[in-house]
């Protein structure tokens, strides 16, 4: 019964997604919760290849400090990051630099996942990256996401909430083809800002 609902989701969303063209220019609305708006583009990324770059959009009750010391947390971390089975931060001498690492479990079809993330913060602006460190080697039985990149911005409203808009892009998994990588991604991406809101606001 489970692999019958499985395969006939497959064939719904393969159907979807068949004659669907990437996306390229300005950004679209893909998928929207209550209080989460997801966009998503394609962009050059040279060679001939193109990156989904994704902008998430949300109003957090709370002010940027108590956001930041969110992105801060290892604990909240592993809470908010969906699937995560383990998440470290790593401080450094600069209090504006940390570095992240998270592995996650991920559903089938995907192996199970790790990254190690460079944060790099410069007022209301947190940006980060794909970076390796001695301290974080890549795990065994693990498939080390590549190629990230993106930011937070936060900015003040007249509401007294803050606007959070949150970019992304990673290499593609040429394993995995889009019509059955998009509706994970996107349903992820909607919990992962929906349980981030929450968390910053306690």
């Amino acid at each position: 019964m489970k692999f019958s609902i499985m395969l006939l989701f497959m064939t719904i969303v393969f159907f979807r997604f068949l004659f669907a063209k990437p996306n390229t220019g300005d950004f679209r609305l893909v998928k929207q919760s209550e209080n989460v708006f997801l966009y998503e583009r394609w962009i050059d990324a040279g060679a001939g290849e193109k990156v989904r770059e994704i902008k998430a959009v949300f109003l957090v009750h709370a002010d940027a400090e108590n956001i930041m010391r969110t992105l801060k947390d290892p604990a909240k971390g592993k809470a908010w990051n969906v699937n995560a089975r383990h998440y470290q931060v790593m401080r450094t001498p600069d209090e504006n630099r940390w570095i992240s690492y998270i592995q996650y479990d991920i559903p089938w079809p995907f192996d199970d996942q790790d990254c190690c993330l460079a944060f790099h913060a410069n007022g209301r602006e947190v940006s980060f990256e794909s970076t390796n460190h001695s301290a974080f080697p890549v795990a065994e039985n693990m498939t080390r996401i590549s190629g990230t990149r993106g930011k937070w911005i936060l900015e003040d409203t007249h509401s007294g909430n803050v606007k959070v808009t949150y970019f992304i892009t990673t290499d593609r998994s040429k394993k995995i083809p889009r019509w059955v990588s998009d509706p994970i991604v996107h349903g992820n991406l909607i919990k992962t800002m929906e349980k981030f809101k929450s968390l910053a606001e306690q």
